[in-house]
């Protein structure tokens, strides 16, 4: 090989070096974007998949209640809280008596005592049933913190059959879902459980239907990821249903 054939060579081989460098280069930049947007698309389709879960779960209690607890008729706004009645055809433990049926004559919730949740608190114990910034706000006997007092019940009716409720309100970044345990000795006789995490918010508001019969809710659940992705789901629920 002459000399000049060995100077064109090596000439040729520092282009083709640089070359590859750069498409190097070029292809690491396109992986990195390929990884983030695949990170993207997976913390998106995580947050998806808890929410449709989540909602689900709100819709299964929601449509299978026969009594919308808060956000009261009253309210026009949006609240942070939802909570109805549980559902009278649920039967957790299997013993043929509907969880709600607190004195088991067959009929859930047909024997209400003053403090129609007997929780001894105002409304539903531990949340603002009204929305006033305050919880409990009144006695043990105003179920809905407006001031009247419930009715005790007349004889032969002893109130032994309240309403048992179903919560989800959100605390430290987790959707909360309380109800009552089974065989429950009051309506304070209750835990919870997390049936979502990384939310941002809850929004239950209650539709206008025109029929005081119709119960509905639009329910917004939006949750976030460290990242700072965030989407909202929306899913509208109408009571009693299933």
């Amino acid at each position: 090989m002459t000399r000049r054939q060995t100077g064109m060579a090596l000439a040729e081989l520092l282009v083709a070096s640089v070359i590859a460098a750069l498409v190097m280069v070029s292809l690491s930049g396109v992986l990195q974007g390929v990884q983030q947007t695949e990170a993207h698309l997976s913390g998106r389709a995580l947050l998806q998949r808890d929410a449709r879960l989540a909602l689900a779960r709100m819709a299964t209690m929601v449509e299978g209640s026969q009594h919308l607890l808060v956000p009261l008729e009253t309210t026009s706004g949006t609240r942070d809280v939802l909570a109805v009645a549980l559902p009278a055809a649920l039967d957790r433990d299997g013993n043929g008596f509907a969880d709600a049926d607190n004195d088991r004559n067959g009929t859930p919730d047909d024997d209400l005592p003053a403090d129609e949740t007997h929780d001894g608190a105002a409304g539903v114990k531990g949340i603002d049933d009204d929305g006033d910034g305050s919880i409990d706000n009144g006695g043990s006997t105003d179920n809905d913190e407006d001031g009247t007092v419930g009715e005790a019940p007349i004889p032969p009716k002893n109130g032994n059959d309240w309403i048992d409720p179903v919560v989800y309100r959100v605390s430290g970044g987790q959707l909360l879902e309380r109800l009552p345990n089974l065989n429950p000795t009051s309506g304070a006789d209750y835990a919870e459980r997390v049936i979502a995490e990384k939310v941002v918010s809850l929004e239950v508001t209650r539709i206008a239907t025109g029929n005081r019969r119709t119960r509905e809710v639009l329910v917004v659940l939006t949750l976030g990821d460290p990242a700072g992705e965030t989407a909202s789901w929306a899913r509208r629920l109408r009571l009693g249903v299933r």
